[in-house]
Parts: structure tokens; C-alpha cells; sequence
């Protein structure tokens, strides 16, 4: 037993060394663009969604040619403002969804679109100048 001793405790002392040293999550590095995590719903192992409240104002970001977050879910009267983060124009253009029609017109670079909705369901939107380039908003 006592010829185990020794590389036992040498093994527990390099195990507990190796878990100190994990880095954390995070992120205030100060040089990473703003970003707010908007809740959506979640896939429970059983294949079942649990529903996670909704915020009454949702952040996505327009960069390269996608929507991040891609899909949001505000309440209903909420507020969701796109920001063009990246270097070319883009959209944001109702494409689908319950409530009034909406159109961003061109986004330079900076520009940012808000548009408030009312009306419950899902809302479908894409970029008009780059194809492919879509996303959703859920208003409960």
C-alpha cells in the first residue's frame, strides 16, 4: 500500500492544479463588442420546450451577412433594435408574421432600426441585399 501512496498523491495534487488553473467565462477583456443575450426557449432532454419569459427589448447585431443573435423573442409591445456592427449595407425586412409591415431601408455601417411590436406570433425578417441572410422574432 505504501509504494501507492506516493503516485496517488501525486496524482490528486496535479488533478486539483489542473483544476485551478481553468480559465472563467468571462469576457470583461474590454475589446469585445457589447452583445445582450436575449432568452429564448429551451429544448428539455424529453424532447419538450421549456418557456423562458420575454424581455421587452431584444439587441441583434448585423454583421458580415447574418442577423446575431439569429432569432429573438420579445413581449408583446417589445422592442427590437438592429445595429449594423459590420462594414457593408444591409436590411431588415419583414418577410412573413402577424402585425404591420416593417422596412429598415439601407443600414450603413453604425446605423441602427428599431421597430416596436404588438401584434403575438412569429415574426419572419431577411437582408433584401444579401440572400440568405434571415431571422425571426417571437412576440409572446
Amino acid at each position: 500500500m505504501k509504494k501507492w501512496l506516493a503516485p496517488i498523491c501525486a496524482c490528486l495534487v496535479l488533478g486539483l492544479a489542473v483544476v485551478g488553473c481553468g480559465g472563467d467565462d468571462d469576457d470583461s477583456g474590454g475589446d469585445s463588442a457589447a452583445t445582450t443575450e436575449q432568452p429564448t426557449t429551451t429544448e428539455k432532454t424529453d424532447g419538450s420546450d421549456i418557456a423562458v419569459p420575454a424581455v421587452k427589448t431584444a439587441a441583434v447585431d448585423v454583421v458580415d451577412i447574418d442577423y446575431e443573435p439569429k432569432d429573438v423573442t420579445v413581449a408583446k409591445g417589445g422592442t427590437v433594435t438592429w445595429t449594423n456592427t459590420g462594414n457593408i449595407p444591409h436590411t431588415v425586412t419583414k418577410e412573413g408574421g402577424p402585425g404591420p409591415d416593417f422596412d429598415s431601408g439601407t443600414l450603413s455601417p453604425g446605423d441602427t432600426f428599431e421597430q416596436k411590436l404588438d401584434a403575438p406570433g412569429k415574426i419572419d425578417y431577411l437582408c433584401t441585399i444579401h440572400s440568405g441572410q434571415d431571422g425571426s422574432v417571437t412576440v409572446q
